[in-house]
Formats: C-alpha cells, sequence, structure tokens
C-alpha cells in the first residue's frame, strides 16, 4: 500500500473518531437512571439512528426515547427520589425539566423535585403540584390524569386553558377539545394498579459485578475512604443481600 493510500486511511480515522467524539461529548447526562422491572426497553440515544432492545439498567441522557415492549415495564429512578414507573407499550422521551409521552400509561411520585417540571403529551401539559398521579396517552392521543396525592395543575395545548386536578379527582382532554371537568374515580383501585410490590427492581448476578466494578474502580481512584468508594460498596452490598439474603 502506497504512502498516498495510507495518508488518507489515517485521514478517514480522524474524521470518523473525531465525529464520535464530537457527537458523544454534546450528550447531556440527566440525573435518572432507566430500572427494567420485566421483559425489554428499545432505548434510542439521542442524536443516534440506532435502536437497541436492552434488558439492563442504564444511566440516560437528554433527549433519549424509551419504549416498554409488550409485557415489559421499568422505571426512571431520579437522584432526589423522583420515581416514574412506566407500563408496557408506552413510548416517552425524557429531559432535564420534563418528560414527553406520546403513548401508553405512567405514574409519577415527586419528591423534591421543582415545579418547573412538567409531563407533556400530544394534547395536555401537566406542572407539578402534588406528589402521586397517573398519566395515559391512549391510541387517538386522548390523554387522562389521575390524581391519587396532590394536586396537578394541567392545561390543553388546543385551547392553552388550565385547572388545578386535586386528589381523587381525574380529567381527560382529546386534540380537538378542552380538558373535562374534573370527575372522581376509585383512588384506592388505582392505587392497587401501581402498587409498591410490583414494581421492586429485578436484580442478578451481572448486576451486582457491575456494582462490584464500580466500587473496585473508585476504590483505584480515590481510596478506600472517599465518599463515592464507600456508596458505592454500600449499594453492592445491599444489592447483593437482596439476591442471596443472609
Amino acid at each position: 500500500m502506497n504512502r498516498t493510500k495510507l495518508c488518507f486511511l489515517f485521514v478517514c480515522f480522524i474524521m470518523c473518531f473525531t465525529t464520535a467524539w464530537a457527537e458523544t461529548s454534546t450528550l447531556v447526562a440527566l440525573d435518572a437512571r432507566l430500572e427494567i422491572i420485566s421483559g425489554q426497553v428499545k432505548l434510542t440515544r439521542v442524536g443516534s439512528a440506532k435502536t437497541d432492545v436492552i434488558t439492563q439498567s442504564v444511566d440516560l441522557y437528554a433527549g433519549d426515547l424509551l419504549e416498554t415492549l409488550r409485557e415489559s415495564k421499568a422505571t426512571l429512578v431520579y437522584g432526589d427520589g423522583t420515581l416514574m414507573r412506566i407500563k408496557e407499550r408506552t413510548l416517552v422521551e425524557v429531559q432535564p425539566l420534563s418528560i414527553k409521552v406520546f403513548k401508553g400509561k405512567t405514574w409519577y411520585k415527586f419528591t423534591k423535585r421543582g415545579t418547573e417540571f412538567k409531563i407533556e403529551t400530544p394534547t395536555l401539559v401537566a406542572g407539578i403540584r402534588g406528589t402521586e398521579f397517573e398519566i395515559a396517552v391512549g391510541s387517538r392521543r386522548r390523554t387522562s390524569l389521575s390524581v391519587t396525592e396532590g394536586a396537578v395543575e394541567a392545561r390543553s395545548r388546543k385551547t392553552k386553558r388550565g385547572m388545578v386536578v386535586r386528589s381523587g379527582f381525574a380529567t381527560h382532554c382529546d386534540a380537538e377539545s378542552d380538558m373535562a371537568r374534573p370527575y372522581k374515580f376509585n383512588v384506592a383501585l388505582k392505587k392497587a394498579e401501581w402498587a409498591d410490590a410490583e414494581w421492586e427492581p429485578r436484580v442478578d448476578e451481572n448486576d451486582i459485578y457491575r456494582l462490584f466494578l464500580r466500587y473496585q474502580n473508585l476504590k483505584y481512584e480515590f481510596g478506600e475512604s472517599d465518599a463515592r468508594t464507600q456508596d458505592a460498596f454500600q449499594q453492592m452490598d445491599k444489592l447483593r443481600n437482596k439476591v442471596n439474603p443472609k
């Protein structure tokens, strides 16, 4: 191979590497982690046309698309303890200050996250004022909102009119109409549908090994007494005891 071809290949390699690095460096990490409870999730990483079907927990970036497959469900766990639960055949996009729900059923439990956080659907935008509620988007883009604790401020995308929906009440919104006046629903039945016992993260030896590697890397880089190292050890030990109780 002559020198000209070698130079050409080298330049191509540098360009490919630079492009890949640039795409990676622009990713904005979220303080949220996807935990797969059962089944599989399709993950389309922001900035990529490639979709991966995953079965293990992963970190997330702003703009990632998540779709739970049939008989699958997953949870988003935020750094402040906020939870988002996702049922099967649900498609969402994650952003730093919002969740976009395109279809399916989701449930939220907010703790410390600020009121600037929004849940967006094709027909409705919900602002966080309360703690626990469900948002479901049907095949014809109808959005229903059911509040089990606290209150949620919602508005129609079409008319821009808003209302506060309080605990024990629900509303819905179609693509061509305003939101319905709040009406009562069976709170106990809705809470049973999203009961904690049905949403325990699935764990196995691979998860323990992943946490073990993280612990070893932090120990090597920062030392045994570093807070990050100790936190990693506690996470590993907690998961190990869950899989293999003493």
